[in-house]
């Protein structure tokens, strides 16, 4: 009897131990979840300070376009001393009659474009010769020289150029785009049984002063660039 007391004593303090072993354990258990748990709830106090700012940032930006939007429709036409613009009111329809307005090949935004064509032919070029178009369709800025043949950038941007060259059946004609000195395109035309064309184009970065022209590279003996269909252009893409 009494041996099993003492056995059943032991017994009851192992399980004790354990069971106060387990307590602690649940104890660093509870106190690590409510660490984590404080930290999730600064964590969420912070997502919701920067999702106030954002909107508070959203309504400012809100606030600041229909501002600019209400400018931009009560400002008074620059060319408007009246607070009228005659160009409107002239396309009005009147009496049923439908009004066209004049066409105007001006604009006083930064648009720099220009589009020329050869007037007469021009009978076996040397290499090197610059290729001069004498018609000018479209010149916005005035910026491309008839005369010299020569673009000249008045703005820093990056521009695109295209060229076409007509030349006669069986012939052929290599031209060369040249930005003060240095070629950056290149194109063929001919080598056909019939009259044909070829063309090219090129896009480069320009800053003021640069130029631009065009020129003969080399061509077979006799060979001519014809009018009319031999055109040059170029425009300010950015």
């Amino acid at each position: 009897m009494y041996r099993d007391d003492v056995q059943l004593s032991c017994h009851c303090e192992i399980r004790q131990e354990a069971l106060q072993k387990e307590n602690i354990r649940l104890a660093d258990k509870s106190s690590t979840l409510e660490g984590e748990v404080k930290f999730l709830q600064e964590k969420t106090v912070s997502l919701e300070e920067k999702i106030v700012t954002l909107e508070d940032k959203i309504t400012s930006l809100e606030q600041d376009q229909r501002s600019t939007e209400q400018t931009e429709i009560t400002r008074p036409c620059p060319e408007d001393s009246g607070g009228i613009d005659e160009s409107r009111i002239a396309s009005q329809p009147k009496d049923g009659a439908k009004k066209i307005s004049k066409r105007v090949d001006t604009t006083t935004e930064s648009i720099v474009a220009f589009h020329a064509i050869l007037t007469q032919t021009i009978t076996n070029p040397t290499s090197g010769h610059i290729i001069q178009f004498g018609k000018t369709v479209t010149n916005i800025g005035s910026h491309y020289n008839s005369q010299n043949g020569e673009f000249v950038c008045p703005e820093v941007g990056v521009y695109k150029f295209s060229w076409t060259i007509h030349v006669h059946q069986g012939q052929y004609m290599t031209t060369e785009l040249v930005r003060n000195g240095v070629v950056i395109g290149s194109g063929i035309s001919g080598a056909d049984t019939y009259f044909t064309t070829g063309s090219a184009s090129a896009i480069t970065m320009l800053v003021p002063g640069d130029s631009v022209w065009l020129r003969v590279l080399y061509h077979d003996s006799g060979s001519s660039i014809y009018p009319n269909f031999t055109i040059f252009n170029g425009f300010r893409l950015h």
